[in-house]
């Protein structure tokens, strides 16, 4: 079996192990697709404080090619999306079938290996199958759908409701998608102009240029002077939470969105939040939510595909890692593809 290992900052080398097979409660998959994300390029630039080496890359689509003992949802041939976060399989939310909230979290492709590799063994319990109608390329996304439809309902977002996003990020516009679903008001705030045309383009009308006009300001003309009852702040957004509680209609809800391995220090004065007696949660995960995703890919109620800007085979995966710029900040994603 073949990975891609990171052993040194800036540094990835190709190794080669024996075949291993699936085990009691796991699968075998070969990898079809994974994607190269600001987690991956953390730890490959040395700014994520991982134990080295680790084999990057969180998100992985893959086919069944082996079942262990006791595996019976899937069976030889099955599509399956591998839930970015590692469960331990022994904990009490494992066992009562809640893994998303194994107390024992381990990140793939950051604090265990992840899927830049040929094939991989996999706890069945991580995986969710695809069916027919969802393309590869499009399943690669279902961790992002999953945290945007988690948002949603850690906000408690209804029809009609103001939702500012800060950070137009691959996150942020699938959420301002997301919103649009359930028929509530995007606002998205960037930046970065090339990422906030990528939003208009995907159907995310107001969309607020951070560099060009006060955001506080405009977002107060969209909603009518009532500001936004709901807000969702990017952590690996340039923007300061403090603007994103500003944002905040008194009495409103703000999320802090952060990817394992996207947040960085956050410093910030509360002091407004508490004036204006905000309601803040912090969302990392979305995993009991990936049914709720792959549903929204199958209606088409979400588009993915023009986030991918570039693909890269297994065999020159070092050259996607050298854009790291580019894929620590905006929307733009590479695509892994391992046929």
């Amino acid at each position: 079996m073949k990975a891609w290992v990171v052993t040194a900052p800036h540094k990835l080398e190709l190794t080669e192990s024996a075949s291993e097979s699936a085990g009691e409660g796991c699968v075998k998959i070969k990898v079809l697709r994974s994607l190269v994300t600001a987690p991956d390029i953390n730890v490959y630039s040395g700014k994520a404080d991982v134990p080295l080496p680790v084999c990057p890359g969180g998100s992985c689509v893959g086919m069944v090619i082996e079942t262990g003992e006791g595996v019976s949802e899937f069976e030889r041939g099955d599509r399956v999306y591998v839930r970015s976060q590692q469960s331990c399989g022994t904990c009490a939310a494992c066992r009562a079938g809640k893994s998303w909230k194994c107390e024992n979290m381990k990140v793939r492709g950051y604090s265990c290996n992840g899927f830049m590799r040929d094939f991989a063994i996999v706890p069945a319990a991580d995986c969710v199958k695809i069916p027919d109608r969802v393309k590869n390329d499009e399943a690669v996304f279902i961790d992002y759908i999953s945290i945007a439809v988690q948002t949603l309902a850690a906000l408690d977002v209804n029809k009609g409701d103001y939702l500012a996003i800060t950070g137009a990020s691959t996150l942020g516009i699938i959420l301002g998608q997301v919103a649009l679903y359930y028929q509530a008001v995007p606002i998205v705030i960037d930046a970065d102009g090339d990422s906030l045309a990528a939003a208009k383009n995907m159907g995310l009308y107001y969309t607020v240029d951070a560099s060009e006009t006060d955001p506080r300001t405009k977002i107060f003309h969209i909603t009518g002077g009532n500001m936004a009852e709901r807000v969702a702040h990017m952590a690996s957004a340039d923007m300061p939470l403090t603007r994103s509680i500003d944002f905040t209609a008194r009495g409103g809800k703000l999320a802090i969105i952060g990817r394992y391995g996207c947040v960085s220090a956050l410093p910030c004065s509360l002091e407004n939040a508490v004036k204006n007696n905000l309601t803040i949660t912090c969302i990392t995960n979305g995993a009991k939510h990936n049914q709720v995703a792959i549903n929204m890919l199958v209606s088409k109620a979400v588009s993915v595909l023009p986030l991918i800007t570039g693909e890269v085979p297994f065999s020159e995966v070092p050259a996607a890692f050298e854009k790291e710029y580019d894929i620590t900040r905006g929307h733009m994603k590479t695509l892994i593809k391992f046929d």
